[in-house]
């Protein structure tokens, strides 16, 4: 029970910042629809698109390793901080001379300095988040997702409704909210209690954990490619505007991904109490269970709801977008299951095992857009991602059972499969009494995924009141 209890107060502390967080950016859609064309989006979108692409090569992923390493009491945190930092901003440094390079790209060229800063302020950021949480200090990781999340739309407002800069003042609120979160993270982390100097550095702890992260960088890039190929293959074959439009689309799937993120954000904390035991082997099975009833209850909602959410967050040339959503909500499930099996390998530092699995699904994701966008448009890069993330996540539940055999109910997650398959063909028929019939088989949803989301329910439950205890205490 205390490992359910380590995760259920985890998840409470993570939920309680940053869904809070996420909620509030995923409602700022329709200022950005509203004041933005489909064109700055676009471009918007894919200059994060472009970070995401290089951040592993110059990071080294680097933060992982800070965090794995950060959670091992026989590991010292000074020497785990130093390394990230250091090997983040010699990163930072190289890819400083490599930039001229984005000169070449007429999107980018106009907003370079505005990406320099970007790269940074993000790397930056992700490393000091995952030390904090490596140090178990999720309170202070939760709570600075709400303060970026409110700087940045504090700044959105003055930006792009006051002053009225469009793109530019889109990417300084980008920019300026990394900034306050660091410094929130640096003051309420005392992380300078960990700063040493960089001429002491654990040469042995630098390889151990380089070790660890350098395998990664395929699989991030593989990842990279199976998440964002397909805006980079869309603007070749239909334009930036249509990347745009296509971009917003995947901010209702980011939705679900919220919750994704948390459970997962909660999980890395305690997936590495003895593991590989037996007692650790059920503890895996038991939570891939009632994470993957769970995922697939999400998606089935969001997919009866996409078309009203749209209609609120969508404005003008974007609300096309919608149809895209249920496919790539589809997708976004086995994306967070494949990443959760995907923490058997980070937490057994059998990081290589990653590779082949997102690479075949990269590759896939690749050839498939080449196929699929000129025939289905960009409906085409939605199943797309669908098959390359279904694939990755085969190819990762039968590879894990070579570390950890899982029990897992097979029967009841491919009829749900099914049945959410049913409600897209449903949804993108776009025929009212068709899309009524879809929420009816979220009722069969439920129905067939009962036990392990009450016993979800019971584990978020005692977590909420053991905290309110700790907090009575604490008085």
């Amino acid at each position: 029970m205390r490992q359910y209890r380590k995760l259920g107060k985890n998840m409470a502390f993570i939920t309680l910042g940053n869904f809070a967080s996420k909620l509030l950016s995923f409602f700022m859609m329709p200022l950005y629809t509203a004041v933005l064309t489909t064109t700055e989006y676009g471009i918007a979108d894919l200059m994060t698109t472009t970070i995401n692409l290089l951040a592993p090569f110059f990071t080294l992923i680097i933060s992982e390793a800070v965090m794995r390493f950060a959670l091992d009491d026989n590991k010292d945190s000074k020497q785990v901080f130093a390394i990230g930092m250091t090997i983040t901003i010699c990163g930072f440094g190289i890819m400083l001379v490599f930039s001229p390079i984005l000169l070449l790209s007429k999107n980018l060229a106009r907003y370079y300095w505005f990406f320099i800063l970007y790269y940074l302020m993000t790397t930056i950021h992700t490393l000091v988040s995952q030390f904090v949480k490596g140090i178990e200090k999720v309170d202070v990781y939760s709570i600075s997702g709400v303060v970026q999340t409110i700087a940045l739309i504090g700044l959105n407002v003055f930006f792009l409704l006051g002053l009225k800069i469009g793109i530019i003042g889109y990417l300084l609120s980008l920019i300026l909210s990394n900034v306050i979160a660091i410094v929130f993270l640096f003051i309420r982390g005392k992380l300078w209690k960990y700063c040493i100097s960089l001429l002491k550095i654990d040469r042995k702890l630098l390889k151990e954990m380089l070790q660890y992260s350098i395998p990664m960088i395929p699989n991030s890039l593989s990842w990279w490619v199976s998440n964002s190929s397909d805006k980079y293959m869309l603007t070749l074959f239909l334009g930036v505007a249509v990347t745009g439009v296509y971009s917003v689309s995947q901010r209702i799937p980011s939705m679900f991904a919220i919750i994704s993120t948390i459970f997962i954000g909660a999980w890395q904390i305690s997936a590495v109490d003895d593991f590989g035991s037996e007692k650790s082997r059920l503890f895996y099975s038991n939570i891939y269970k009632i994470y993957s009833s769970l995922n697939i209850l999400m998606v089935s909602g969001f997919i009866c709801l996409s078309k009203v959410l749209a209609r609120f967050l969508f404005l003008n040339d974007f609300f096309d977008g919608w149809r895209f959503v249920p496919v790539l909500l589809f997708a976004f499930l086995f994306q967070a299951m494949a990443g959760y099996l995907g923490t058997i390998y980070t937490s057994s530092k059998k990081t290589k095992m990653l590779f082949i699995s997102t690479v075949s699904a990269a590759i896939t994701n690749i050839a498939l857009n080449a196929l699929l966008i000129p025939i289905f448009n960009a409906q085409g890069a939605a199943i797309a991602t669908l098959l390359s993330y279904l694939l990755i996540w085969l190819i990762r539940l039968i590879d894990t059972k070579k570390i950890l055999k899982l029990d897992i109910s097979f029967g009841s997650d491919i009829l749900s499969y099914i049945l959410i398959s049913i409600q897209i063909w449903l949804m993108i028929s776009d025929v009212l009494w068709m899309q009524r019939m879809a929420w009816g088989l979220l009722a069969v949803l439920v129905w067939v995924n009962r036990t392990m989301v009450s016993k979800m329910l019971g584990m978020f439950t005692k977590s909420i009141r053991m905290i309110n205890r700790q907090k009575r205490g604490d008085r």
